[in-house]
């Protein structure tokens, strides 16, 4: 049946959901709930989407002949279905659904089982409900290692991958520390030293910043591959956005489905992982895995555990992986938020003296590490040429140069980044010293203020765990774009006590 497009101005929450008039529902035998076929009428090469059907009974919303489109629906649509006419057939579950329910039942699934889940996600023949059923099956019942590493895999081969090469490294952490913006250091170190390092990161899902956001504010970050290809030849390094590139799509979809259900299990985690480094050709890879309250490794322990069964899975795909644990207690540095990170990372690229010092410590332990299995340093010694290479302005300049390259203004000074403009500090109300920072509390506030859609919204923390404070110091500063919005943060520092714990000797009184 082919219908007149009509675009909805309403959204889903991101479901794929369509509606027909009662009447084109009857004629094609399909009732509320069932799941159509859409195929552009114009291309017999469209690839098909499935959708879940809503019916309206009234022809003012959708006349008979139309199809009512929402807003974030047709933002899904592929090119060659943004059409003003599209084809609506009925649609079965295809036999992959079958698997998906195996994994619910809690039983392995066969490598030619994962693919065609995978293969069927791509093509859009399973609906979001099938694939937010896959996605709950695994995180009840887990995956073995030989069911993630076939996952691996098939996600790699559902997109585009690139051949930099036998000797490609790249890092990525596991997330969950505010400030985390290493990856701004970590790729200008690396790259001075001559290795390739291709890094393609994501805009922040649940935190203030991902690094693909600090990165935006100093350069584009969206590229298509033959761009890239250019980019990462000339330079050995890049900090671009993975989206813009067609590497596992079907990882992306997947994501875009556990974000609202909240769900992240590591049966997906490790294979999300690994399909986008072995999709950039990545060979060498390190591991930062923040443990502590907040993250998704609350013990060491914890850690550790994922860590072993990582490498057994990085090892089994071709990839070298090293692993660090590493403290997630308070934020890395003082900064929080796209423009104040990014910030930060420059006036530290370009005077090491300037600090702060976790971020030195943190960028260059894991620089080290990557220094190290490039052959660049001896075992224990990848640290110390880091910071040598930090120290010296060479990263400065390989910063420089990958800004240029990417269309930025690589001369840009820290202080010409733009914040705010509405600001609001705050100081301590008694001496004493600072024992915790609590960094879901500087999360919230963040976002709050604005981040990370507002790239000059942030917060900085000038005081951390250990340091003695006096009645007046200042100890933590929100930047907003809005006043509404730094009312809000505001009301949220204010109501809490804010993040900044400060004790003596005594515990609690009672």
């Amino acid at each position: 049946m082919k219908l007149k497009v009509k675009q909805l101005q309403f959204e889903t929450g991101n479901i794929l959901v369509v509606v027909m008039n009662s009447e084109d529902a009857a004629r094609l035998g399909q009732k509320a709930g069932d799941r159509v076929l859409l195929k552009s009428v114009q291309s017999k090469y469209s690839k098909p989407l499935i959708a879940i059907l809503d019916i309206s009974y009234t022809d003012s919303l959708i006349a008979p002949g139309e199809i009512g489109i929402f807003i974030d629906t047709f933002k899904r649509f592929p090119q060659d279905l943004k059409t003003d006419e599209i084809s609506v057939t009925p649609a079965e579950a295809p036999d992959s659904f079958a698997f998906i329910k195996k994994k619910i039942q809690g039983k392995k699934l066969e490598g030619n089982e994962i693919t065609a889940i995978i293969n069927d996600a791509t093509s859009g023949h399973l609906s979001q409900i099938e694939l937010a059923s896959f996605i709950t099956g695994v995180a009840i019942n887990g995956m073995d290692d030989y069911e993630m590493s076939a996952l691996t895999l098939a996600e790699t081969n559902s997109g585009e991958f690139f051949n930099f090469g036998p000797n490609v490294f790249d890092k990525h952490s596991t997330g969950g520390v505010p400030g985390n913006k290493v990856t701004l250091i970590i790729v200008p170190i690396v790259a001075a030293a001559e290795l390739f390092i291709p890094k393609t990161s994501t805009r922040a899902i649940t935190s203030p910043s991902g690094t693909a956001d600090s990165m935006e504010v100093l350069a584009p970050i969206a590229f298509d591959s033959e761009e890239l290809k250019k980019l990462v030849l000339k330079e050995k390094a890049c900090i671009v956005w993975g989206g813009a590139l067609d590497i596992a799509p079907a990882d992306n979809i997947l994501i875009e489905i556990e974000r609202p259900l909240h769900m992240d299990p590591i049966g997906l985690m490790i294979p999300s992982i690994l399909t986008k480094k072995l999709s950039m050709g990545v060979k060498n890879l390190v591991l930062d895995i923040p443990c502590g309250p907040g993250t998704k490794f609350p013990t060491p322990a914890d850690g550790r555990k994922f860590a072993l069964i990582f490498k057994d899975i990085a090892k089994s795909v071709g990839v070298t992986a090293e692993c660090a644990l590493t403290l997630a207690h308070q934020p890395i540095g003082h900064a929080i938020g796209p423009a104040l990170e990014a910030r930060e990372a420059l006036t530290l690229l370009r005077d090491y003296s300037a600090g702060p010092n976790s971020l030195i410590e943190k960028s260059t332990d894991l620089a080290g590490i990557l220094l190290e299995m490039g052959g660049k340093a001896e075992k224990g010694k990848g640290q110390e040429l880091a910071k040598e290479i930090l120290h010296s302005g060479k990263a400065y300049e390989k910063m420089k140069a990958i800004i240029s390259a990417q269309g930025g203004n690589a001369n840009i000074k820290p202080e010409e980044i733009k914040v705010g403009p509405y600001e609001k500090e705050f100081y301590a109300i008694k001496p004493g010293h600072i024992t915790a920072v609590d960094n879901s509390l500087i999360n919230q506030i963040a976002k709050t203020a604005g981040c990370p859609h507002s790239k000059t919204s942030g917060v900085e923390v000038f005081k951390k765990q250990g340091a003695r404070i006096k009645e007046g110091d200042l100890i933590f500063k929100i930047y907003s774009d809005s006043s509404s919005r730094l009312k809000k943060a505001e009301k949220i520092y204010n109501s809490s006590g804010g993040p900044i714990i400060l004790g003596g000797m005594m515990i609690e009184r009672v």
